[in-house]
């Protein structure tokens, strides 16, 4: 079995992202807003940013557990391009030898 890189990069973007997430709540952009509708929005970014430090946590667990298994590191790479087509999907798979 060979270990995936890719989990690695969505975790990293999820971290910016969060991170993004936090600056834009610190910068009160809520300013004179009701606080009832303040209330729903805080939540879900609340519950955003949790979830990507759990996803983290996971990441690492299964990192761990592929190391522990012997897994062998990737020797390919899956980048999912942007397709103009009615295709949904589309991936560039490079193979290293």
């Amino acid at each position: 079995m060979a270990k995936s890189s890719a989990p690695n990069l969505y975790v990293r973007h999820a971290k910016n992202a969060a991170e993004s997430l936090k600056s834009v709540l610190r910068a009160n952009p809520w300013e004179g807003a009701d606080p009832m509708e303040m209330v729903p929005a805080a939540t879900v970014a609340s519950l955003l940013i949790d979830i990507v430090i759990c996803v983290e946590n996971i990441s690492e667990a299964v990192d761990e557990l592929a190391t522990l298994a012997n897994f062998v590191p990737p020797r390919g790479i899956v980048q999912p391009i942007t397709s103009f087509d009615d295709d949904d999907s589309a991936h560039v798979i490079t193979v290293n030898e």
